[in-house]
């Protein structure tokens, strides 16, 4: 599968959905001083701080969808979603819907996933979208699975909406080999890199080698290892071992 050409610029910065005017003026520092996009995980309840600052989504948020679902129903939880991104979010998730009709209709993954980024992209109405990554528990999941096709889908989905595609994972070394066995090459993947092998699996050393082998660019999650390594020193780490970019928190940058 061939590659975009959308590559992530040199630090994510996660910022919290609800973004009040300090933490815009620190964003808005951070992009200034180098090629920067704001991480989002969930859809701001309004992009204040957020219009022309270049955005990457980590979508769907399933632990929020699965409570919405769990509280007022599926039907309703979507609705809440779709409802912020007007006529262009349903015409979306119908075109989508229907270009994976038989996948849907057989809840096959390959369908059911690129509905649910839908879903969740409704919210982003606002915002200047450069990219999306599957978030770590769908990505997790399918890699759990063996699911090459459903993983294939959602790079090829994505980039066909004119997106940079990603993958999240708490398993960076497991998916960068299976990436490779299979042939898929996404524009980048989020995982873990730091200098105590926090949350590296399924080792630090495995992970370490599968970040020197591969085409695909990295970013660094989890970079400070639980805020046990100083920023500045954590993100020379990540680059000394290939990462293409990091993510940092906003409230590192404070």
């Amino acid at each position: 599968m061939s590659a975009s050409s959308w590559s992530p610029p040199e630090r994510l910065v996660a910022v919290p959905a609800a973004l009040d005017s300090p933490a815009a003026r620190v964003l808005e520092a951070a992009l200034a001083v180098a090629p920067a996009a704001a991480l989002l995980r969930s859809p701001p309840p309004a992009p204040i701080g957020l219009r022309g600052v270049p955005v990457v989504g980590v979508l769907p948020d399933m632990p929020q969808l699965l409570r919405d679902a769990g509280e007022r129903g599926l039907p309703r939880a979507a609705l809440t979603r779709l409802l912020p991104g007007g006529p262009a979010a349903w015409w979306r998730l119908v075109r989508t819907a229907a270009g994976h009709l038989r996948e849907v209709a057989s809840e096959d993954f390959r369908g059911l996933v690129p509905v649910l980024i839908e879903l969740e992209r409704a919210g982003l109405r606002g915002v200047d979208l450069r990219a999306v990554a599957l978030a770590a528990p769908l990505t997790d999941l399918l890699l759990a699975a063996g699911h090459r096709d459903a993983l294939a889908e959602v790079v090829a989905f994505l980039r066909r909406a004119g997106l940079g595609a990603g993958l999240e994972t708490l398993n960076l070394g497991h998916l960068l080999a299976r990436l490779s066995a299979w042939q898929i090459r996404p524009d980048f993947v989020i995982g873990p890199l730091n200098a105590r092998g926090f949350r590296m699996k399924p080792s630090p050393a495995a992970v370490l080698e599968a970040v020197r082998a591969t085409h695909v660019p990295i970013v660094a999650a989890d970079i400070t290892a639980g805020g046990s390594v100083p920023l500045e020193a954590a993100v020379a780490y990540a680059r000394s071992q290939g990462a293409a970019s990091v993510v940092i928190a906003l409230t590192d940058l404070a």
